[in-house]
């Protein structure tokens, strides 16, 4: 498959912008896709279309069609650029209403190493967990592509995990988590969870959570 990505082809009328657009029905593309509809890759291409801003490259190999760019939101985005990945952490917390503060730039998990990229929909941020960790996701729809979301309970858990400094009630009272939602997260499925991550802290905190947060 690499030796594909390394065909360039000095006559570019082999891939013509208005012939390769009207066959990639996506507002994102690869190197991949322009092979399987049918075209023979070229560097030249690209790089000149990048220049007159007809595509915006996202990264190495992924590239964003210029008038569809304001399509893609930053959460499919954000499956694209780091694979695999899910969304969790702050991005995830605030979506589900336990934290009240709006998040700037969007926080994702992947077993990959930990990177930042600024896109120009914003900042995505990729934490490490391990593949033993990597779990508790769900697809979720949306209109280009489907991505990956923590469920509230993991997303939690994820943030507490890669967040050493919360180790005490005062550290927890900082978080400023709603009680209410809060208190209809899966406790079943948080008590679940906490066994594969083995970790004391995280299990103290989540007890200290049930008591600040108990319903009277």
């Amino acid at each position: 498959m690499g030796l594909l990505f390394e065909i360039y082809i000095k006559n570019d009328n082999n891939m013509k912008y208005i012939d390769l657009k009207s066959k990639i029905k996506t507002s994102y593309f690869t190197p991949l896709d322009i092979i399987q509809a049918g075209f023979a890759y070229s560097s030249l291409s690209i790089s000149r279309w990048v220049k007159q801003q007809l595509i915006r490259k996202i990264k190495k190999g992924l590239y964003v069609f210029s008038d569809m760019e304001k399509t893609l939101d930053i959460k499919e985005l954000a499956s694209l650029v780091v694979e695999p990945s899910y969304l969790s952490l702050e991005s995830a917390l605030w979506m589900a209403g336990l934290i009240p503060e709006v998040v700037f730039g969007t926080t994702c998990i992947t077993t990959k190493s930990p990177i930042n990229y600024r896109t120009y929909l914003g900042s995505i941020t990729y934490r490490h967990l391990s593949p033993g960790l990597f779990f508790g996701y769900l697809s979720v729809a949306s209109k280009n592509k489907s991505y990956y979301l923590a469920e509230p309970e993991k997303a939690l858990l994820d943030y507490l995990y890669l967040t050493s400094s919360i180790d005490n009630r005062d550290a927890v009272l900082e978080l400023r988590i709603d009680p209410d939602n809060f208190n209809h997260l899966n406790q079943n499925k948080i008590d679940q969870y906490l066994t594969v991550f083995d970790n004391k802290r995280i299990s103290h905190i989540i007890a200290q959570m049930r008591k600040i947060y108990a319903r009277d």
